[in-house]
């Protein structure tokens, strides 16, 4: 009996040990030293992914200023490729005005000829012809002399008010496209040089007309009528023709 006493009186004391030894575990903190370390190493990898981040967001913005800039860079040289052309085209067209006036004074002869072999030009008086041709050339020298655009536009329009049928309504038609064209304004391009096809189909400008109004349906994604147009024009024996042939080479 005693024994057994013994034993129980063992038992109960280990139990006792047992339980407060998990007690001790389970009640045990966690260290100081390990959590704030935990804490701000993910604090400190946030932060530098933050920073990387921001780094490449200036990185990218800077690209996108330099492109920006030498896209504007390029349209500039661009606007003033075309101008240089007009200006090129507008001188040439002087030199064969002034060289194919025979019977007409130096003053005519200055003012764009180029429509007197037209066969869609209907007779007039001579002081008739002489006041359109003054208005012609007013016009005119806004864009060989003044450089004038605006103004040569509005010059242009009012001619063709004041002389709907006149022997330089073509040429004034076919200016206005050109001006236009060079404004990027390729809707009222088109509508000049549509209108001066309607007009004067076997006009000297209608090949050149046909031409430009080619690049711009080609301008404006209509490739099917601009080729049509192309072809048309390389058919001819005009002045153009060659300048359409390279055309539609490089681009069809």
């Amino acid at each position: 009996m005693m024994m057994y006493k013994v034993l129980i009186a063992a038992t109960l004391g280990v139990a006792a040990f047992s339980v407060s030894a998990q007690v001790e575990i389970v009640d045990r903190p966690i260290s100081s030293a390990n959590a704030p370390t935990q804490k701000s190493t993910t604090a400190d990898s946030g932060g530098a992914n933050v920073a990387e981040l921001y780094y490449q967001f200036q990185v990218l913005q800077q690209e996108v200023q330099q492109l920006r800039g030498m896209v504007e860079e390029q349209n500039h040289q661009i606007k003033k490729l075309k101008q240089q052309r007009l200006d090129d085209y507008l001188d040439l067209d002087r030199r064969i005005s002034a060289a194919g006036g025979n019977s007409e004074s130096s003053t005519t002869s200055a003012a764009a000829p180029t429509s007197s072999s037209s066969n869609d030009v209907k007779p007039v008086s001579a002081a008739s012809s002489a006041e359109e041709l003054k208005s012609y050339k007013q016009a005119i020298n806004l864009l060989l002399k003044e450089q004038k655009h605006d103004a040569a536009i509005a010059a242009l329009k009012q001619h063709l008010q004041d002389y709907p049928d006149g022997r330089y309504s073509a040429n004034a038609q076919y200016w206005l496209g050109e001006i236009y064209l060079v404004k990027n304004d390729l809707s009222s391009a088109a509508q000049w040089f549509e209108q001066l096809l309607r007009d004067s189909p076997k006009h000297s400008k209608a090949p050149d007309a046909q031409f430009k109004l080619a690049k711009v349906y080609h301008m404006q994604g209509n490739n099917a009528a601009a080729k049509t147009l192309l072809q048309q024009v390389i058919a001819t024996n005009s002045n153009a023709a060659q300048l359409a042939k390279d055309y539609l080479d490089r681009n069809f």
